[in-house]
């Protein structure tokens, strides 16, 4: 059997409908659709997990709304398609909750002959889809995690430097665009040893800082029991924080007692 996750909502289905009140000033005739990722992919389409009563009843009544009050925000759209719905008699609601439980029971064997029918390729092309989404969520959780960390930023390169200055030039003169990148970059190849130099030494001396910066932090971190965000040369080999070369730089020789004679 194929590890499928399906959490069918639990929650009452009379609950109000999460809508983002960003929508465009023609709702009423747009539509979104999300694109899962077996359609982003060219397979067949996966059986969708049924919408719960209220969802098909403002799925069916809010264009009818929306139609006959072109004008109205679409936030009291949504209210008054909500009170239509407390206005619909117990029995068409009961009907209606237990079409949706026996639909909701079938989806689980409805998905599941779903991945049965793929190939062995796509279902391989399928997973491998997911492993790389999982991957990119995990990468930008952790990023977010580092931020609030306080982790030290990479300086800009010597050619960022430039570009930068270059950049702050001709936004006064109101030049912007990828045209006005190429001619940063051309700039850039044209400058002798001599003209980089500057910008090569801001680098550096921003690199030192964000070395010693970088071993603190890391330091900080195998302290705190967060090993996982270091670097593996900065991991602690039993127990302890390795000590960086910075700070074994600036350490001492032990002083020799005096032998009197």
């Amino acid at each position: 059997m194929y590890a499928i996750r399906i959490f069918p909502r639990l929650s009452n289905p009379w609950t109000s409908l999460n809508v983002a009140f960003s929508q465009p000033a023609n709702y009423a005739t747009t539509t979104h659709k999300r694109t899962n990722l077996e359609e982003k992919l060219g397979l067949p389409e996966r059986p969708k997990k049924p919408a719960s009563p209220y969802l098909m009843f403002v799925k069916k009544t809010f264009p009818e709304y929306a139609k006959m009050t072109p004008k109205l925000p679409f936030k009291e759209v949504v209210q008054k398609v909500s009170e239509e719905w407390k206005k619909v008699d117990l029995e068409t609601k009961t009907k209606m909750l237990n079409e949706y439980h026996e639909k909701l029971q079938k989806h689980p064997e409805e998905v599941e002959k779903y991945y049965s029918s793929l190939t062995d390729a796509q279902r391989i092309q399928l997973e491998a889809a997911k492993q790389d989404k999982s991957d990119v969520k995990k990468k930008r959780q952790t990023m977010q995690e580092l931020k609030k960390t306080g982790k030290p930023i990479r300086p800009v390169t010597s050619f960022g430097l430039f570009v930068k200055d270059e950049y702050t030039k001709m936004q006064s003169k109101h030049a912007f665009g990828p045209s006005v990148m190429k001619e940063i970059s051309k700039k850039w190849n044209n400058l002798t040893p001599e003209e980089k130099a500057p910008f090569k030494s801001r680098y550096q001396e921003a690199y030192k800082a964000y070395e010693k910066n970088l071993v603190e932090w890391e330091e900080d971190m195998v302290r705190q029991g967060k090993e996982s965000f270091v670097r593996n040369r900065s991991r602690p080999a039993n127990g302890e924080p390795k000590k960086s070369s910075l700070v074994k730089s600036a350490e001492t020789d032990p002083v020799k007692p005096l032998i009197n004679k």
